[in-house]
């Protein structure tokens, strides 16, 4: 009678309209911030399932940690651009203490600086915001965030120098600042004690020459800026990642002590480089990026390795570079 009696009441349970009510595992302080946030940004599509009668931690966007149930993750990141996506990076964005991942991309109508409440997220790991309309400086409250892995603010409008307090961050691994409207000098990224994290700062009007401390970086894109003077100090330790192209580099190329085995990508197209094709990167195994085009360079190109597997104009429009893949040399 009783096990019929148990039977019966979970069917009902089971089969009424009327939904059972779950333990919420979401902390409300942080379900109270992520409404506002919501609020803040004009209720955009994306955000469509923060419903406030379910429990946030199954919100799109979001994830809790499994064991306290805090927001540790925000990804606002549509597959496409979100054009009804409007406003600044809310103040109800630093509500959120537990928070290490925090990313806002392919959001053309996010405007406006970026928001100093950001600083009050002491736990972040993590800070991704590209793709945005975000403009204004970098700003030097960024440093605080002593935890910071990866830094990436690609593709936005911002402008002014790199603060160079932005090089005592103990823990920064990656720094993206490409594609923006940023000037000044490079920061002295990067010791011998601290190798420096891996630094894409492209498409940008940096000047000036480059701090030597650069040389400790085994990753660098410094493409398309108005750098200037000598490069060849980021050749003498073990970089693997080097893109120095369109700037105006000038130096000795003859005179590089080319690391061995180390080195993939090499491309210094588009810069003032004179001397000769150092014969130590014939010896390169795994060079599989290599382009010196648009320099002053003169001398036969080394054979063996990799060099004759590139293609002419990854050497043409030089002074006077000739063999392999260009005209063979004229010796008398």
């Amino acid at each position: 009678m009783g096990s019929m009696f148990m039977l019966g009441v979970w069917l009902f349970l089971l089969l009424s309209p009327f939904p059972l009510a779950f333990s919420e595992r979401c902390h409300p302080n942080d379900k109270k911030a992520l409404l506002q946030l919501k609020k803040d940004l004009n209720n955009p599509y994306i955000l469509t399932s923060w419903n406030p009668n379910e429990d946030c931690c199954e919100w799109y966007c979001v994830k809790c940690d499994l064991k306290t149930h805090r927001i540790t993750d925000l990804f606002i990141a549509p597959s496409v651009p979100e054009t009804n996506f409007h406003g600044r990076i809310p103040p109800s964005v630093g509500d959120l203490p537990y928070l290490q991942y925090l990313s806002f991309h392919k959001l053309p109508n996010l405007v406006g600086p970026i928001q100093p409440t950001i600083a009050k997220l002491t736990n972040l790991k993590y800070l991704i915001l590209t793709n945005t309309g975000i403009s204004g400086p970098v700003p030097s409250f960024l440093a605080q965030l002593k935890n910071l892995d990866l830094l990436d603010l690609s593709f936005n409008n911002l402008s002014g120098p790199i603060p160079s307090s932005l090089t005592t961050l103990p823990k920064l691994t990656w720094l993206d600042f490409s594609r923006n409207k940023l000037t000044g000098p490079v920061p002295a990224f990067g010791s011998p004690k601290k190798p420096g994290p891996s630094l894409f700062l492209s498409h940008n009007q940096f000047s000036g020459p480059i701090p030597a401390s650069l040389a400790n970086l085994e990753r660098i894109d410094l493409s398309r800026n108005k750098l200037e003077g000598d490069a060849s100090i980021l050749f003498s330790k073990r970089p693997q990642y080097l893109d120095l192209s369109r700037n105006l580099f000038a130096f000795d190329l003859s005179r590089v002590k080319v690391p061995q085995n180390s080195l993939t990508w090499l491309d210094l197209n588009h810069n003032k480089i004179y001397g000769s094709i150092p014969a130590g990167l014939a010896k390169i195994e795994n060079l599989q990026v290599f382009n010196v085009s648009y320099n002053q360079l003169c001398g036969q190109i080394p054979r063996g390795g990799k060099l004759q597997t590139f293609d002419k104009y990854s050497y043409f429009h030089n002074k006077c570079l000739c063999g392999s893949p260009l005209s063979p040399c004229n010796h008398k």
